[in-house]
């Protein structure tokens, strides 16, 4: 028996998609999908090294320098962020804070 194409539950509801901006429900095209799915695949691939190559780093890093993995994980964040000004301003602040 082959299984159903359908993704509605067995209460009957419609399947959701996306909506077109007129609030119509859009057309669907696999094909845009197929055309992607290799180099879809391989950028996750990618990203999945680069997490695991990161998290190896932190830690590292963390080891070397006597901070928490967590501490060094939201500098890199912030520093990569496109606010770190910001981000800094905020740390400053709180650490004034702590020091009351």
């Amino acid at each position: 028996m082959q299984p159903s194409l359908s993704l509605a539950s067995s209460r009957g509801k419609k399947p959701v998609g996306r909506t077109e901006p007129d609030g119509q429900e859009a057309v669907i095209n696999v094909t845009a999908v197929k055309d992607a799915v290799d180099d879809l695949v391989v950028l996750y691939r990618l990203s999945e090294e680069a997490t695991a190559k990161l998290n190896d780093g932190i830690k590292a890093t963390a080891e070397k320098s006597g901070l928490l993995a967590a501490t060094v994980r939201k500098f890199i964040v912030a520093k990569a962020s496109d606010d770190f000004e910001e981000r800094r301003r905020k740390v400053e602040q709180l650490a004034l804070v702590f020091e009351v």
